[in-house]
């Protein structure tokens, strides 16, 4: 199985160089080897099994990590979290799959005291008992897992905004990881700052440097201090985030008295890079850059354009392709009858190849929705060039992307239509400097209200980063 034949190659090869760094400690290769058997057999030891569904509720930490291997190795699928997700999120997305497990910090379990009744175990991950899994008791011998065994539930959402958790086996990390691993060439000397939470599709990104050997350094959330603070301290060599994440960090006063000359290369993705911020990061960061294009559904990063194709920081009108794809992944431009186009006219990317999902969990009519002889619809409109480079145009599904978060406006109308003071509500996506999009709600109030108490109404059923940035009140709500 391809996670622990990673782990299994890194302890034989690097067994003391640091494979993992979060803010409280490090593990080596061999101990991170190590430690993931032990919790594989102390998780067995609770009756943790092939096929079992377990949350994890975590900020990004050398635990999560070590339990998605952990669980991996007994054919356990584990299912990670949004912890910025309300309560009746969270509590919606362990239903839909039946985890009967949620692991996750003291802090964050904490707030989701009630959990559904499939759950029949919580454990935090920052407690001796979860230390103490597998030094005690467990099975001697671990079972043996497939590369076509279900591994992981990762979630992402679907058009109508509803949580769709995407069902993902080792075959996608490897056929991801070794495509990547021929383009991006990453070595085992490097150092990679991960910005993005490891709680979706991104991670992926991790796992293929992880591949190569490399030391990945874990954020608890991204701060532009925090970040720019961890290149210098570990001297990195790479990093990687959104766009949005690099101008708060161009922006930020510390970075004129940080020292980032250890930094090769910045990989960035999940929404367009603002040429403005592009020309200002390689002038003052003077390293190379990558972009990575991906998408749950298909395995995660499948395009990459190098900072040998980026354009000069001076070219302020150039467009930036996403890049080609990887070996082992195809990807084709189509029309509304699903024909392929020819290169350079516009229509929607479908992906095909080992990495692609095996499907929705338990929703074969949304699997299907998005099928396409063998393919994935990206639901994303664009060409690809005489040098085979994808180009992004525009996006088919009515979405906001939020600093690279995906926002869907009828999920936050459904929630304010829920407030009896709203008779019909419409959100649309505006455009933001800091954050590329925010949403704006338009409202018809059945009754005297205000935006405090809307707002209020939606804190508790919606995550931060999807709330409204303004809200406007309006006699009617034109619909066509």
């Amino acid at each position: 199985m391809w996670l622990t034949q990673l782990l299994e190659r890194n302890r034989q090869c690097f067994p003391d160089r640091v494979a993992l760094v979060d803010e409280h400690r490090s593990v080596t290769w061999a101990e991170f080897h190590d430690r993931t058997a032990e919790l594989a057999r102390g998780l067995a030891g609770l009756g943790i099994g092939r096929g079992d569904r377990v949350a994890v509720l975590s900020l990004d930490r050398i635990e999560v990590l070590e339990s998605y291997f952990a669980l991996a190795r007994l054919g356990a699928l584990f299912v990670p979290l949004n912890h910025s997700l309300a309560v009746p999120e969270v509590a919606g997305s362990i239903e839909r799959v039946g985890a009967v497990a949620v692991l996750g910090e003291s802090e964050l379990l904490d707030r989701h005291t009630s959990l559904p009744d499939c759950v029949r175990l919580r454990m935090s991950l920052d407690k001796p008992a979860f230390t103490a899994l597998g030094t005690v008791t467990g099975p001697a011998r671990l079972p043996t897992v497939d590369d076509t065994d279900p591994v992981a539930v990762l979630h992402t959402s679907a058009t109508t905004g509803q949580a769709k958790g995407v069902t993902v086996d080792p075959a996608s990390f490897r056929a991801i990881g070794l495509g990547w691993l021929a383009v991006a060439r990453p070595t085992d000397d490097i150092v990679m700052v991960n910005c993005c939470p490891l709680y979706h599709g991104s991670m992926v990104v991790s796992l293929t440097y992880m591949a190569a050997g490399a030391t990945i350094v874990l954020l608890p959330g991204f701060t532009p201090q925090r970040a720019l603070a961890a290149v210098e301290r570990h001297r990195a060599t790479h990093m990687w985030l959104v766009p949005q994440m690099l101008r708060f960090m161009l922006r930020a006063r510390v970075s004129h008295d940080t020292d980032l000359s250890s930094l090769r290369e910045v990989l960035y993705g999940a929404a367009p890079m603002p040429l403005d911020v592009y020309a200002d990061a390689v002038t003052r960061l003077r390293c190379g850059f990558r972009q990575v294009y991906g998408m749950t559904e298909v395995g995660g990063p499948f395009v990459t354009l190098g900072p040998d194709e980026h354009p000069a920081p001076g070219d302020v009108t150039a467009r930036i392709p996403c890049g080609r794809v990887i070996p082992g992944m195809s990807a084709r431009v189509v029309d509304d009858r699903g024909r392929e186009l020819p290169g350079g006219d516009t229509g929607e990317i479908v992906v095909g190849g080992p990495g692609v999902m095996q499907g929705y969990w338990n929703d074969p009519e949304a699997t299907e929705e998005v099928r396409l002889d063998g393919r994935i619809r990206t639901g994303d409109l664009g060409f690809v060039d005489e040098d085979g480079r994808i180009h992004l145009v525009d996006r088919k599904k009515d979405l906001i992307i939020r600093a690279g978060q995906n926002v869907y406006p009828s999920e936050i109308e459904r929630a304010l239509m829920a407030h009896p003071a709203v008779r019909d509500a419409a959100v649309v996506g505006i455009p933001d400097d800091d954050y590329g999009e925010v949403p704006l709600a338009y409202v018809v109030a059945e009754e005297a209200t205000g935006p405090g108490a809307l707002l209020a109404h939606l804190g508790e059923r919606l995550a931060p980063y999807k709330r409204p940035r303004r809200i406007e009140f309006i006699e009617q709500v034109p619909r066509n």
